[in-house]
């Protein structure tokens, strides 16, 4: 048995938590070179765990660990957080847009037109608006519309490289969160995808944009 495990059952033998944890705390300090990981010493990681309810967090050790925490969340598919464009049509379209945006820089969207309702020649389309992001080499920017009468998804797609030239290697999906992808096209030469009717089921709905070996992915949104 090493000096190490010698050191460490002595201390784990202390019938006083708290000072049983004191006495690794002093431990883990003498030996911060050489700890062994998670899941490499069985005894270590008991010791750690029987002592996590003894130590409490300084205000600065709470703040790391909401901000790791924060990140985390955003990494998260926000399934469960979508928003129903139909708001936008209500009285409450002000709260929906707020929401919308939020949700889009969450995601690291920039939004470059505002979301809206507007009534065209005999049809009512719902936007989402305008809205983009940088991919790797890739800049992308992507139209969202919503024909209510014939319940189509109208989505303009442009892809750029830095130097302003078109790409035409980037894959738009649609997917559905219950049925997966319903809709798939390839930008074309202009680096662009129109795609003025594409047939939705009431559902929530994401779309993707996928470049090489990068994916990029906007809010769930209910239709």
């Amino acid at each position: 048995m090493s000096t190490f495990e010698q050191e460490l059952n002595k201390i784990m033998q202390i019938n006083d938590s708290k000072a049983c944890t004191e006495a690794l705390i002093s431990f883990i300090g003498r030996h911060k070179e050489s700890l062994p990981l998670p899941g490499e010493n069985a005894q270590f990681d008991k010791a750690i765990w029987l002592a996590s309810s003894e130590i409490k967090l300084s205000p600065a050790d709470m703040n790391i660990l909401k901000k790791v925490t924060d990140k985390l969340l955003v990494g998260l598919e926000p399934v469960k957080q979508s928003i129903n464009i139909r708001d936008l049509l209500g009285a409450g379209k002000d709260q929906a847009i707020n929401l919308w945006q939020e949700l889009l820089a969450g995601m690291s969207w920039q939004q470059m037109v505002p979301a809206g309702a507007t009534r065209g020649i005999g049809a009512q389309m719902v936007s989402l608006g305008t809205f983009g992001q940088e991919l790797g080499e890739a800049n992308i920017q992507i139209n969202v519309g919503w024909l209510v009468d014939k319940e189509h998804l109208r989505i303009l797609l442009n892809a750029k490289d830095s130097n302003d030239n078109a790409l035409s290697n980037v894959e738009l999906r649609i997917k559905e969160s219950s049925r997966g992808i319903v809709y798939t096209k390839t930008t074309n030469n202009d680096g662009a995808v129109v795609a003025p009717n594409i047939e939705v089921k009431p559902g929530q709905y994401q779309i993707e944009i996928a470049f090489e070996d990068k994916l990029a992915q906007t809010p769930y949104f209910i239709v």
